[in-house]
C-alpha cells in the first residue's frame, strides 16, 4: 500500500517511534532504521521490510521494486510493504538521530544464535560490555569488510540493532551474523562443547590496551575469538587466563574500541596462519 500520512497518530508513525526503545524491538522482533542507504542495504539483503516512511518528494529515490511491491494489491492480514509519504515534521518526530530524516523504515530483526557461527574457521569478536552503540555498529561494519565469522554481544553491550548502531553499521548487520545477549559463560560453554566433540576449537585472545603480544607479531589460528571490553574497564574477569594481544601506540592511548577493533580485524584476518592452526 502507498498512502499519504499526516500527523503523529498514524499506526506506522507510532510503531516506528516505539521501536526506538530496545524493549519494544525485542517484544515485536522488529528494528527501525533511518536513511535511504540503510533501506537499500536491507532491501538488497532480502530483509522483510514492513513500513517505509518517506519524505513526500523522495519516493522516487526508493528501490523501484520495493515501491512496485507496495503498490500491489494483497489479501487482508498478509505480510507486505507499506509506504507512507510524510511531511518533514512527521519524519523528524519519528527520527532518533537529530532530525532532517528522509526515510524511516521498520523491518524484521535478524535472529542469530551461537550455533550459527563457525568460530573454528574465522575471526569472531566477543563484545564484553561495549556500551556505545556507534562503536558497536562500527565494529560490525569492520568485521563485515574483513570477512569475519561474526560478532557476539554480551548482555551489557549496546544493542547492535538499535538506530544509532544501525546507522554506524551502514547495513553490515544485514550481512554478518550478530548474536546478542550472550554471557561469557555461554560463550565458554560453546567453546568447551566444540573442543569436547573434537571440532576445531578457536583460540581465545583478549585485546588489552596496556600489555600483551603486539598483534602484528601474532600467528593467527584458522579460528580466533577476540574479547573486546569497554574502553575504561576492559573485559570482565572471566577472561583473566586468556592470552593478551595489544596494539602498540607511540604516545598515549588514543584508540577507541571501534578503531582498535578495525586494526585487530585487519591484522588478524590478513596474518599468516601459524602451523598450529590446522585441526
Amino acid at each position: 500500500m502507498i498512502r499519504d500520512i499526516a500527523g503523529r497518530q498514524n499506526h506506522s508513525v507510532k510503531l516506528a517511534r516505539k521501536l526506538q526503545k530496545k524493549k519494544h524491538r525485542r517484544e515485536r522482533g522488529l528494528l527501525v532504521g533511518e536513511g535511504r542507504d540503510l533501506l537499500r542495504a536491507a532491501w538488497a539483503a532480502g530483509e522483510e521490510i514492513r513500513d517505509v516512511l518517506v519524505r513526500q518528494d523522495l519516493i522516487s529515490e526508493l528501490p523501484p521494486d520495493l515501491v512496485a511491491r507496495a503498490a500491489q494489491e494483497r489479501a487482508p492480514d498478509t505480510a507486505g510493504v507499506d509506504v507512507g509519504r510524510c511531511d518533514p515534521e512527521t519524519l523528524d518526530y519519528v527520527s532518533s538521530l537529530g532530525g532532517n530524516a528522509d526515510v524511516v523504515f521498520t523491518c524484521v530483526e535478524p535472529v542469530w544464535g551461537l550455533a550459527d557461527l563457525v568460530m573454528g574457521e574465522g575471526l569472531t569478536f566477543f563484545l564484553d560490555g561495549v556500551g556505545d552503540p556507534g562503536n558497536v555498529g562500527t565494529i560490525v561494519r569492520c568485521m563485515t569488510a574483513f570477512g569475519g565469522a561474526g560478532v557476539v554481544c554480551s548482555p551489557g553491550t549496546a544493542d547492535p540493532y538499535g538506530p544509532k548502531a544501525m546507522r554506524a553499521g551502514m547495513g553490515a548487520q544485514f550481512e554478518l551474523p550478530v548474536v546478542v545477549e550472550v554471557t561469557a559463560g555461554d560463550l565458554k560453554a560453546r567453546l568447551e562443547a566444540e573442543a569436547h566433540r573434537g571440532a576445531c576449537a578457536p583460540e581465545v585472545l583478549v585485546a588489552d590496551p596496556h600489555e600483551g603480544r603486539d598483534v602484528r607479531q601474532v600467528k593467527a589460528r584458522r579460528g580466533t575469538v577476540v574479547i573486546l571490553g569497554a574502553e575504561r574497564t576492559g573485559p570482565g574477569g572471566d577472561w583473566e587466563a586468556a592470552p593478551r594481544i595489544t596494539i602498540h601506540q607511540t604516545r598515549f592511548e588514543s584508540l577507541n574500541v571501534a578503531m582498535a577493533a578495525t586494526i585487530l580485524a585487519y591484522e588478524l584476518s590478513t596474518a599468516d596462519v601459524g602451523p598450529s592452526s590446522k585441526c
